[in-house]
């Protein structure tokens, strides 16, 4: 058996999730990517993936071991070219993030960092569902929250802080809440992209505080949450990047400051067992210092 052959089409298979899209890609016929696959279990002595007449998946075997796996070709590769290996920033990366942050800050981020590496390929998948990396075939990953996952490399790139806002037309009919128990009394508008989106986090006497609120009306997009903030349909809990231009213009008014929610931080993730090629790794450093700029406005 060719064991690093088995190890590419392994990983091949892993990012299809197909056996016949992975012959594709590697030029092969699909039983000899069957074959492979068989080999590379036999050799482990694991199952790897399981397979059924209309999909496949990693097994937690096949999942572990393909990070072992990947790291080994990749040391490998770096074995036999030494010199261009290192300094070779050139291929295919693959980033997720949630579509609030890639609207945000990647653009800008990325056409600097793709006109300093002209040779590097780009593929962004804007998200707000959390994806396996690994099954999945990402590199990296930008979250924003509390992470939970061992398995990941983390790199803070900050912290994404809060406000709560109308529109002084809003206000004006309305009034204003004073105390966190007030909300109960005012439309909040439901932002359902974020996790328990009736249950806004605040601070009080140094505590964090989860008040329940409710609305008539919800939407999975902070922009489109915004502008009905802004035609004075309800208070929203937005980013500080989403809502400072209409606070600083006098669209939108912040409410219950001094109650201000606890920031989330901001993380750029990959894989812990996984050897970072010389291209994904300038992008993880570009990201993170290139992004601090934003700190002050999250």
């Amino acid at each position: 058996m060719d064991l690093l052959k088995s190890i590419q089409v392994f990983e091949q298979v892993a990012k299809q999730q197909s056996f016949s899209r992975a012959a594709e890609a590697l030029n092969l016929v699909p039983s000899a990517v069957s074959r492979q696959i068989n080999e590379l279990e036999k050799w482990l002595d694991v199952r790897l993936i399981n397979r059924t007449t209309r999909s496949l998946s990693l097994t937690e075997d096949g999942k572990t071991y393909l990070l072992k796996l990947s790291d080994i070709r990749e040391q490998v590769t770096q074995l036999r070219h030494p010199k261009n290996y290192q300094h070779e920033i050139k291929g295919l990366i693959k980033l997720t993030a949630p579509i609030m942050i890639g609207q945000y800050m990647l653009p800008s981020a990325l056409a600097e960092f793709k006109s300093l590496h002209p040779d590097v390929d780009l593929s962004i998948a804007l998200m707000n569902r959390k994806i396996e990396l690994v099954e999945e075939g990402i590199d990296l990953a930008i979250r924003v929250g509390h992470l939970s996952d061992s398995t990941m490399v983390a790199r803070n790139m900050g912290k994404m802080e809060f406000k709560t806002v109308a529109s002084p037309a809003y206000l004006a009919k309305h009034g204003t809440p004073n105390t966190l128990k007030d909300l109960k009394n005012f439309n909040c508008l439901i932002n359902t992209v974020v996790a328990n989106a009736k249950r806004w986090s605040y601070t009080l006497d140094g505590k964090n505080t989860i008040v329940k609120v409710s609305g008539s009306l919800e939407v999975n997009d902070s922009q489109s949450l915004k502008a009905f903030a802004l035609a004075s349909q309800g208070i929203a809990q937005l980013p500080n990047f989403y809502v400072n231009q209409a606070l600083e213009s006098g669209e939108l008014v912040e409410v219950l400051s001094e109650y201000a929610p606890s920031p989330l931080p901001i993380n750029l993730l990959y894989p812990s067992q996984r050897l970072l090629s010389p291209t994904v790794k300038a992008l993880v450093d570009y990201l993170v210092n290139h992004l601090s700029q934003y700190k002050s406005n999250w």
